[in-house]
């Protein structure tokens, strides 16, 4: 994958509980493999702040990424951007170029701002796409299409235990894509697991909580 495939993990405030971590200050962290199964590496994320709803909100994260070794791969500061919703539209916002380019990979990707909190299996979910904007100039748009809730199950992480819904999309970035992506969503957690497949069927990557 490339520059800026951001998972967007945003909230609805005053809403029924969604899939998605709605605690300023709490830390989800995954650990990453590569198709073959060897470690890649670990994706720590912070909520800093949030204000607003989801139709109009400021959302801020900061981000922490290591390699197979633990060691830090964008230097000692996190990496920090920051997402609006206007209008029911979400853009996100990347003010260091370089950490974004060196972070690509250590992502897991998705929109979970449009699920609904009532999902069951064999709902379809509308395609949305999200518009990144490095700097002062929008360069990237995600996009997630053939949205659906597959299944409902039990998954098994380092982290513990989760009643799951299994979501599958099909996700292009600018630069990037198409990947087929499974993701595994716990209410008031977020992604618990996700697997990203190239066009050719094979895993690119997984992602699997640990905390």
């Amino acid at each position: 994958m490339t520059l800026l495939t951001f998972s967007l993990l945003f909230f609805n405030m005053g809403a029924q509980e969604g899939y998605y971590n709605s605690t300023a200050g709490k830390t989800l962290k995954w650990v990453i493999h590569d198709g073959s199964g060897d470690l890649f590496g670990y994706c720590h994320e912070t909520l800093e702040s949030l204000k607003g709803d989801m139709k109009d909100a400021r959302i801020s994260y900061s981000y922490r990424f290591y390699d197979s070794d633990n060691e830090s791969v964008t230097g000692n500061r996190p990496f920090d951007f920051d997402v609006t919703i206007e209008g029911g539209k979400t853009k996100a916002y990347v003010n260091n170029v370089a950490k974004a380019v060196q972070s690509g990979d250590y992502m897991p990707v998705g929109d979970l701002s449009s699920i609904p909190a009532n999902i069951k299996v064999g709902d379809n979910l509308p395609s949305t796409e999200i518009k990144v904007k490095v700097l002062t100039v929008f360069t990237a748009t995600n996009s997630y299409n053939n949205r659906s809730v597959t299944a409902r199950e039990t998954i098994e992480v380092p982290a513990g235990q989760f009643d799951c819904f299994l979501l599958e999309d099909d996700e292009f970035f600018t630069g990037s894509g198409p990947f087929h992506v499974k993701t595994w969503v716990a209410k008031g957690v977020g992604i618990v697991k996700q697997i990203i497949y190239k066009k050719d069927g094979s895993v690119n990557q997984t992602f699997e909580l640990i905390k």
